[in-house]
């Protein structure tokens, strides 16, 4: 392997920061910002959202529950793990166990977070926490909210991989959880 340069690029200081425009689940902020190794500065824009959880959820016989949704923005169906906004503040695991059991009905045990991530940090100020539940079994009914209308599935390990290979899974967050998971 090639050695890699060792230096870092500075961080950029910001001078000012102004919100454009609010539309509820994300607010859209012009900043200046300065680059101290040249002291060159510029606007950049930045959405500023809440961080989004997604769960790995287990079941006993170790398969994944899955969940199929419209989604908006591609017009498509899709499927991927369970998960959604988290709350400000809210604590991490206690969202993914409320996203699992509102959009599933699943319950488990053994939570735990296995990656943070930036869904797009050149332009997101958001976190991607990803969670997974052990042990979950259908213990409830689902709580959609208004505007969600899923159907849930198993899966198997083997058949999660096949499906992100041939394209049937193609959310990049559900892609990146998933390939955290897999490097357990």
């Amino acid at each position: 392997m090639q050695e890699m340069d060792k230096s870092q690029p500075a961080l950029w200081e910001e001078l000012s920061k102004e919100t454009m425009a609010d539309y509820k689940i994300f607010s859209v902020a012009r900043c200046k910002l300065k680059n101290p190794s040249n002291n060159k500065s510029g606007d950049f824009y930045i959405i500023d959202c809440n961080d989004w959880v997604q769960v790995i959820a287990e079941t006993l016989d170790n398969q994944i529950v899955m969940v199929s949704q419209y989604r908006f923005g591609s017009g498509k169906l899709s499927l991927e793990l369970p998960g959604g906004m988290m709350d400000r503040g809210e604590n991490v695991i206690e969202a993914a166990q409320r996203e699992l059991e509102e959009e599933t009905g699943f319950c488990g045990e053994l939570a735990k977070v296995i990656a943070t991530l930036y869904p797009n940090p050149a332009i997101q100020t958001n976190v991607l926490n990803v969670v997974l539940i052990k042990n979950c079994t259908k213990k409830k009914d689902t709580h959609f909210d208004e505007f969600e209308d899923l159907t849930t599935s198993l899966i198997t390990k083997q058949d999660l991989i096949k499906a992100v290979a041939i394209g049937e899974i193609s959310h990049c967050i559900t892609i990146a959880a998933i390939a955290k998971y897999m490097l357990l």
